[in-house]
């Protein structure tokens, strides 16, 4: 019988990462902006490590509705990038190494903390988007990994000084057995040009949402972001659904590269609360209601109001059962519906919403490069959960407000 012969895979690490591999340090913050490539540098990092030695490495994020959320993409990309496709299993669900007997498990820490909690062996712990994590979910997986050296990797790009990575490892002086090392685009030797393009354009509108998103510093607040406003608009809270509520539905569909995106969300008093988004690129005409209906609850049942550009598409869901209806839209409709978005006196998103809290901080207004004076001009992006939200919005949004008041009771 022919023996397969093992292979060694030759990787470069850059210097900030070849601290993952110290054994004294249990704790590995990584954080940074886009294009930093600090993902690629940790799968890489656990694929090799699983390659040599038995380990079980559990990849978390706070929430996870699919496999689609998780890093199971980018480790099975990098399975066959690094020549290894031969000693990896990849299942829909799992990853394995026949080599040496290494898993590679996929959970949403909020919905599974209590089964983690139980978990026996886990070796590795890596969390992605860390500026998501609630301390609630921090403060139960922390000592779940509790294995001879075992290691806790976080990679995310901080929000605010409130985020509990942030104040545990960043903020503060960080324990002796954490490595700390912010990484950007400047740290990635392979920073494709086509990336850095987007990057001078983003310097060019914003120069606070562009330090965010590209050099991984706090989200400070902006004149240009569309719901910037005094006194505070809105805030993420984790809230149960307020008892006898009428909730509205809206839906944006995707365009080639663009995403479907669906929201849902009701009015007390005058506080809008919104509750469940879906959030996925290239969904398939006659999948998107179903594919809603996982992660919205009622979507099957309830009135949805859609984008009007795509009437076929609102003519097939409706054979398929579904009560949806084209938005009225019309001159000045986005304007408009932004206006009444920020006339409410708080907007609640639950923090499972990472899409909307996203678009929520990165929606602006155009920035003149010369003056830089804020403009009235939308930028026509991270707006794709905000136009399905004006959908939703559309039928009350031209009544006073007693009117929604009595819409919101029922």
């Amino acid at each position: 019988m022919k023996i397969k012969k093992q292979r060694n895979p030759k990787i470069i690490f850059p210097t900030w990462a070849k601290n993952l591999r110290d054994p004294k340090n249990r704790y590995c913050i990584i954080y940074g902006g886009r294009g930093s490539g600090k993902s690629y540098l940790v799968a890489d990092h656990l694929l090799i490590t699983s390659y040599g030695e038995n380990i079980l490495v559990l990849c978390g994020r706070e929430f996870q509705n699919s496999i689609k959320d998780s890093v199971h993409s980018l480790l099975s990309q990098r399975i066959n990038d690094l020549g290894l496709s031969d000693y990896f299993a990849v299942t829909q669900d799992e990853i394995r190494c026949s080599h040496t007997g290494s898993r590679f498990i996929f959970k949403g820490l909020r919905q599974n903390i209590s089964s983690i909690k139980s978990m026996a062996g886990i070796t590795h712990l890596w969390i992605e988007e860390g500026d998501t994590l609630s301390e609630a979910s921090w403060r139960v997986i922390k000592p779940t990994i509790r294995e001879e050296g075992s290691q806790i990797i976080i990679t995310l790009n901080p929000r605010n000084k409130n985020d509990c990575i942030y104040k545990d490892f960043i903020d503060e002086t960080p324990p002796n057995n954490a490595y700390v090392v912010k990484v950007n685009w400047q740290d990635n030797p392979h920073f494709p040009s086509t990336l850095n393009d987007e990057r001078l354009i983003d310097m060019g509108k914003d120069i606070g949402l562009y330090r965010h998103v590209w050099e991984g510093d706090l989200l400070e607040r902006s004149e240009s972001q569309v719901f910037n406003r005094t006194p505070q608009l809105w805030y993420v809270e984790d809230f149960e659904d307020a008892k006898e509520v009428y909730a509205y539905y809206g839906l944006d569909f995707g365009y080639s590269i663009d995403p479907t995106a669906a929201v849902r969300c009701y009015i007390v008093q005058n506080t809008l609360y919104i509750t469940h988004e879906f959030y996925e690129t290239k969904v398939e005409i006659d999948k998107t209601g179903k594919a809603c209906e996982t992660q919205i609850p009622g979507f099957d049942s309830s009135k949805i109001i859609a984008d009007s550009s795509r009437p076929e598409t609102i003519s097939y869901m409706k054979r398929q059962g579904y009560r949806v209806e084209g938005s009225i839209k019309g001159k000045g409709s986005v304007e408009d519906g932004i206006a009444f978005i920020r006339s409410f006196d708080k907007v609640i998103i639950h923090s499972r919403c990472k899409n909307t809290i996203d678009e929520f901080n990165l929606y602006s207004y155009k920035v003149d490069t010369r003056s830089g004076d804020v403009t009235d001009t939308l930028v026509d992006s991270d707006n794709h959960i905000v136009d399905a939200l004006r959908y939703a919005l559309e039928r009350i949004m031209r009544r006073n407000y007693a009117d929604y008041s009595i819409l919101s009771a029922m």
